[in-house]
């Protein structure tokens, strides 16, 4: 997905962005806390607006996580938290997209698993807000990309010749048909997200209040 697309200001103003707040204020204390324990530490913010995407705020509470979890910086996590709020918008208006607790809860607990240091570093309500956008963002995606993404018999046999030709002891074309397969749908997928996320900033009225840097 792209993330190096920039922030651009609003032709008019956009809706309030403080009756989102209160619950997210309050789900932030607990990421707030350090992760290692001290004497005296440092005043640190907990919550803030970092932009508004179409009169939705960003908070600095949900651009930790993804950092957290997606492992960048700040700044390049509020470019993705743009993008994945625009395809969240989008996706959460489609049936096919719905995710179940079940869902959101196995998904937390394979990311800690992979990664126990998150369970001290993000807040669970911040982690499943993260999650729940994410995997609605994933079934919209394999919901209405998937079916154009399917490579042809002609484009299975051009990539196979692109790879394979004049190699001695290459393997045959039906060993490797189906990797092949999801190499060349997973490329069709992706281009189709691109250019889906490319159109959804287009359109959209993005604002950046504040850089995650000022937050510290």
């Amino acid at each position: 997905m792209p993330t190096d697309l920039p922030l651009r200001r609003p032709i008019g103003e956009g809706a309030a962005a403080s009756a989102a707040l209160p619950t997210a204020l309050l789900a932030a204390f607990a990421f707030a806390a350090p992760l290692q324990a001290a004497a005296a530490p440092a005043p640190r913010l907990v919550e803030r607006v970092l932009a508004v995407v179409d009169g939705r705020p960003l908070l600095l509470s949900d651009t930790r996580a993804l950092a957290g979890v997606r492992g960048v910086g700040e700044e390049e996590a509020l470019r993705l938290l743009v993008d994945e709020s625009l395809m969240f918008d989008q996706a959460s208006r489609t049936p096919q997209a719905a995710v179940t607790l079940a869902e959101e809860t196995a998904a937390r607990d394979e990311l800690f698993a992979k990664a126990p240091l998150l369970f001290d570093a993000v807040s669970e309500a911040a982690l499943r807000r993260l999650l729940h956008r994410q995997l609605a963002i994933l079934k919209y995606v394999e919901f209405r990309f998937r079916p154009q993404a399917r490579p042809s018999d002609e484009d299975l046999q051009g990539a196979y010749t692109e790879i394979y030709q004049g190699r001695e002891a290459a393997p045959s074309f039906e060993t490797v048909a189906e990797a092949l397969r999801e190499r060349l749908t997973r490329e069709k997928l992706s281009e189709r997200v691109e250019a889906w996320v490319r159109e959804l900033r287009k359109d959209a009225d993005l604002r950046e209040v504040g850089p995650p840097q000022a937050t510290q």
